[in-house]
């Protein structure tokens, strides 16, 4: 059993999802909050999964529309260049890549959910696409210790990073190379973390139109997920419903020669072993690149 967040006949949800089902988490759990952070703060989830299974009013997914999973005051952690043979191919000489986590920010509004639309500005030809592990956290903790990261996880998710490359390498910062609104994608669902083998081998593969530009392995990060959380909460308390996109495998489209970036109506699928695809398609809106 799996979270999401969902829109059914106008209305936003969080729900249970099993298969080609789901169940409000309202109906299982009445009164559960229904933002992301605030349900993982106070609902139990294995309370909830078990009135789930027992519950007879279980619905069909077809026709519902698959939103982020996650919520307005969820902070989005990236890190850059966290596989040795990306960071080459982005033009990283140092040996064995960054010294220590490269974290940058994303937004809330930067992200689609499975089955929307991915967006960059018409006149821009530089969109590429990064397919990443995302880690959703479930406990707040201030500086968490490597050995205890796990336990202030609550499941994983599969994103795109979406990015802008000429706007991200017009200055030293990504910010806004990496937050045009809906380029990024998040989701459809987050697997419970307790389902997984620690430490986590999962392969990363990403796909436009069916042709495979990404495929990695989690166990080639740089910097684990424990690190990073740890690196993290030095500087801020991690809260529920917070996310980390752990960094993308080499085959990025700014790191072949030549480029191969996304074109409009093409198809983007991010597969995490383990995981439910995420999978979206691509559309330029019609704003004028600055």
């Amino acid at each position: 059993m799996r979270l999401a967040r969902l829109r059914k006949d106008d209305l936003d949800i969080l729900a249970f999802v099993d298969g080609d089902r789901f169940l409000p988490t309202g109906s299982a759990l009445p009164g559960a909050p229904q933002d992301l952070g605030a349900f993982l703060r106070t609902a139990s989830w294995n309370t909830g999964a078990e009135a789930a299974a027992r519950h007879e009013g279980w619905l069909s997914l077809e026709g519902v529309t698959w939103l982020p999973p996650l919520g307005p005051a969820s902070r989005i952690f990236c890190v850059g260049k966290n596989y040795a043979d990306h960071a080459r191919e982005m033009g990283m000489t140092a040996p064995g890549g960054p010294a220590a986590p490269d974290i940058f920010i994303r937004f809330p509004s930067s992200f689609v959910g499975h089955g929307g639309d991915i967006e960059y500005p018409v006149g821009d030809p530089t969109f590429d696409f990064e397919g990443e592990l995302a880690v959703v956290m479930g406990r707040a903790g201030r500086a968490i210790a490597p050995a205890d990261a796990w336990n202030h996880v609550f499941g994983l998710t599969a994103a795109n990073d979406g990015s802008l490359r000429r706007l991200q390498k017009r200055t030293s910062q990504f910010t806004l190379g990496k937050n045009f609104d809906r380029s990024g994608a998040l989701g459809p669902t987050i697997a419970p973390i307790h389902a997984f083998d620690l430490p986590l081998r999962l392969g990363v593969r990403t796909f436009v139109d069916d042709a495979v530009m990404q495929n990695g392995n989690t166990d080639q990060m740089l910097f684990d997920v424990p690190h990073v959380i740890a690196t993290i909460s030095a500087i801020t308390e991690l809260e529920p419903g917070d996310i980390i996109l752990t960094g993308t495998p080499a085959g990025v489209g700014a790191g072949r020669t030549p480029p191969l970036f996304l074109s409009p109506g093409q198809r983007l699928r991010v597969e995490i072993d383990a995981l439910d695809s995420l999978e979206v398609s691509v559309q330029p809106v019609d704003i004028e690149p600055v």
